[in-house]
């Protein structure tokens, strides 16, 4: 899996952040806004499964293909045309096109493995939540999931994506685990968060006694943030018993889908 450097992920930060400013100052950062301005046109059509977002290069004109699939989760659509926005102003994305090779075509993921796409992510994330934005925002406000939401709901942007925001701005010690079928697939931490390692065989089946760990059993949801034991959750050489955390879970019916928050 190839990593962004941390040199280029400064200059793409630097880059939306300019763009929010310059565009959307002082107000919320709308990419219809952004691209009318820049003379990218776009379109919402159904695509089905086939892409998320698309941007095409013809004769000198750029177009975004927007999937209306999205259209129920509005925050996901905002996304996907930030992420596109990122293949225009991203110069190497945009001179590629240019050159001839295939359309950016984009779809969700929580991890995107190329090294495109996650300088695309990087790109639409900082462009709809800018950093001076979102650090005057969380400034001395304490941290629980309440926070979470009004970020969310503040910027337009899905939970998921504030959730990336939040573990990536380092403010809290915070682990997001994202379980699918009892199995975990993705997960991501603070660096400031004490426990790195999941209570998991080779399996990542979810560790048990956790919230998510019933839900899986025996669709046991829980509205409010919980109580879990670290050792639940976590493997550690130190002696970790007794020492307690907070767990809130994030059900997704649709796609049998926990997305966990524990700090």
């Amino acid at each position: 899996m190839e990593h962004l450097s941390s040199s280029r992920k400064s200059e793409i930060i630097e880059l939306a952040e300019f763009l929010a400013e310059e565009y959307c100052f002082g107000s919320l950062v709308k990419p219809e806004i952004i691209a009318d301005m820049s003379g990218i046109s776009y379109n919402y059509g159904d695509y089905q499964n086939y892409f998320d977002g698309l941007l095409e290069h013809d004769s000198g004109d750029f177009h975004i293909y927007l999937n209306t699939q999205s259209i129920q989760y509005p925050e996901r659509l905002r996304f996907s045309f930030a992420h596109e926005l990122g293949h225009y102003f991203i110069d190497d994305h945009r001179n590629s096109l240019k050159r001839g090779s295939s359309l950016h075509k984009s779809y969700s993921s929580l991890q995107p493995k190329n090294i495109i796409e996650k300088e695309a992510d990087c790109f639409a994330s900082n462009l709809l939540v800018p950093p001076t934005r979102f650090e005057n925002f969380i400034c001395k406000k304490k941290f629980s999931f309440s926070l979470i939401d009004s970020i969310s709901t503040h910027f337009g942007i899905s939970i998921s994506a504030t959730l990336f925001r939040f573990v990536e701005s380092g403010n809290y010690p915070i682990m997001v685990v994202y379980s699918q079928n009892n199995i975990v697939k993705y997960k991501w931490c603070s660096d400031t968060f004490p426990f790195k390692f999941l209570n998991c065989d080779s399996s990542r089946k979810i560790p048990i006694n956790t919230a998510a760990s019933e839900y899986f059993t025996d669709e046991t949801t829980y509205k409010d943030t919980e109580i879990v034991f670290a050792s639940d959750w976590f493997r550690s050489y130190d002696d970790i018993r007794g020492i307690q955390l907070y767990e809130k879970c994030i059900y997704q019916n649709f796609n049998n889908t926990v997305i966990s928050i524990i700090w």
